[in-house]
């Protein structure tokens, strides 16, 4: 039985002949014929020539050039199908994981009668030195695999892998992601196909030297586990279900409030086409907002581009579950050379101030009520001070986490505050005042409890329970807006009118804009670039 071991390399100048060295010394103890394959991806830096003269020298490597950058998963399915081993493994050039593992792994595939083997990190008798920050994103990440994706192994991503050629090759055209999340990718659709996997414990250490990049390769990764979601079974599933509870939860609404078509029928349209106007133009202060905090990050982008990438986030954050408008909004300003990063960092900001701008509010519309009973004013004091102290301790700590985006955030606070505060307050008043137009078409005013509705509903609409939040956001804004003393059935049409409203206009503008970028849903869904 032949092994053929596929040595991905990009820019590998410095180690690629040693690892070539290593990889035959360890494949000479095992006992199996082998040939070492080099998937030289369009590197840089002379690995080509390197690669060439080893492949000259010794019939047993074989080099595979690309003139250009194919990504690392790419490259290993080119070498895969144009090798001659009855097993095919796979190892990181780095060689991170103890190599006396290597004949385990083969033996898995040639022996055992597994269709795939990889190496794990997190098995109980693994051992594994690498910095906390990574250690923690890799359990993140491998927790979310499992949970979105149905994965039973607990490592996706350890460059350690063994397969049967006569398994693996039809499962290789399945495979949609060219980069790193290929690993994750292949074990997760060999798993849906019925296919023996085994994992292996492995004593791993992690080298001076990483291709990944911590920023940007999470974000990456985290967008393919939720494009990999959305194709699959389970994901389908859940849009059912978080359809039909969406559904389940207005009928009973309507029920419970008695409300009737007659109702909305009686508002005064001239309001309601106010309200319309005044949030569509909403959208110019939230573009300025994340244009503001850009500059602030050394980024000079044209306000209306801002606008329109702000509404195609927006709207997808409206049409699909799971925040998938965040990494849509990244995807959008790659276009304007905004780094990863930095996207994320402007997002960071806003995220920080839209949580403490309605949380003020909710308390400072309580209080101009003067309802302290109905809300227990001690504890929500209370929570209120832990929050803020928490997103203060949060943003001074988050560098170990997460490094740059946790730095630029910080930095534009410091340096932007209160044109920030100010907008997000805005926004924010604003949203209330679409809100209180439309009570007001009803004929009732009441500013404060629609800005204690607005507040809650809001936060009760980010939880991805039902598609954005429809269902969850109405159930909370009625049940505010009855509590006060306005009627089940206005209330209800009330919360109702007002969401569809703002959710209409975001998908109108979110699509406007879309066209006059030339982009489509889907490429800003299914995965975002790789720097």
């Amino acid at each position: 039985m032949k092994v053929t071991v596929v040595l991905p390399a990009f820019n590998e100048a410095k180690r690629i002949e040693k690892a070539v060295e290593e990889v035959k010394r360890w494949m000479d103890k095992t006992g199996y014929d082998y040939e070492i394959v080099i998937a030289e991806d369009g590197s840089t830096d002379g690995t080509d020539r390197i690669a060439s003269e080893l492949a000259r020298r010794d019939p047993k490597v074989k080099h595979i050039h690309s003139d250009k950058r194919l990504g690392r998963g790419r490259a290993l399915t080119r070498a895969f199908k144009n090798s001659n081993g009855d097993v095919l493994v796979y190892l990181d050039v780095d060689l991170s994981t103890d190599m006396r593992h290597l004949k385990e792994l083969i033996d898995a595939v040639a022996k055992e009668g597994y269709d795939l083997a990889t190496g794990s990190r997190l098995m109980k008798e693994s051992r594994a030195e690498r910095p906390l920050k990574r250690d923690l994103a890799s359990k993140v990440y491998n927790f979310l695999v499992r949970l979105m994706l149905g994965s039973k192994l607990r490592d996706h991503q350890c460059g350690f892998k063994a397969f049967r050629r006569s398994s693996i090759l039809s499962l290789l055209d399945e495979v949609k992601d060219d980069h790193w999340f290929w690993d994750t990718e292949i074990l997760v659709l060999a798993q849906r196909k019925g296919l023996k996997v085994k994992e292996i414990p492995v004593k791993w250490r992690q080298s001076g030297e990483t291709k990944v990049r911590f920023t940007k390769d999470v974000l990456y990764m985290f967008s393919q586990i939720v494009r990999m979601w959305m194709e699959s079974k389970r994901s389908k599933k859940f849009m059912v279900f978080s359809a039909l509870l969406s559904v389940a939860i207005l009928l009973f609404l309507a029920f419970w409030s008695g409300f009737d078509v007659s109702i909305i029928e009686r508002a005064n349209v001239r309001l309601i086409a106010l309200a319309s106007v005044i949030y569509a133009l909403s959208f110019v202060i939230r573009g300025f907002r994340y244009e503001y905090v850009l500059s602030k990050l050394g980024h000079s982008v044209p306000l209306g581009f801002c606008v329109e990438g702000v509404a195609i986030s927006q709207m997808a954050n409206v049409v699909i579950p799971a925040r998938v408008g965040d990494l849509a909004r990244v995807y959008v300003f790659k276009m304007k050379d905004v780094p990863i990063s930095r996207s994320l960092s402007g997002l960071a900001v806003e995220r920080v101030f839209d949580l403490m701008v309605v949380t003020i509010l909710a308390f400072v519309a309580v209080f101009a009520m003067e309802s302290y009973r109905l809300v227990a004013t001690p504890i929500y004091s209370a929570v209120f001070l832990i929050l803020i102290l928490g997103v203060l301790f949060g943003l001074a700590k988050m560098e170990n986490v997460l490094g740059r985006i946790a730095r630029d955030a910080r930095t534009v606070i410091r340096r932007g505050f209160g044109t920030v505060a100010i907008t997000t307050l805005a926004i924010w008043l604003i949203d209330s005042i679409v809100c209180y137009l439309i009570l007001s078409a009803f004929g009732i005013s009441n500013f404060e409890v629609v800005i204690l509705a607005v507040s809650v509903a809001n936060i009760v609409k980010a939880i991805p329970i039902t598609p954005g939040g429809l269902g969850t956001y109405e159930a909370v804004m009625t049940g505010i807006l009855t509590t006060f003393g306005v009627g089940s059935g206005v209330a209800f049409a009330t919360s109702l009118l007002d969401h569809t409203i703002k959710n209409l206009i975001t998908v109108v503008l979110g699509g406007i804009s879309l066209a006059s970028l030339n982009l489509k849903l889907s490429e800003i869904t299914e995965g975002t670039p790789v720097e």
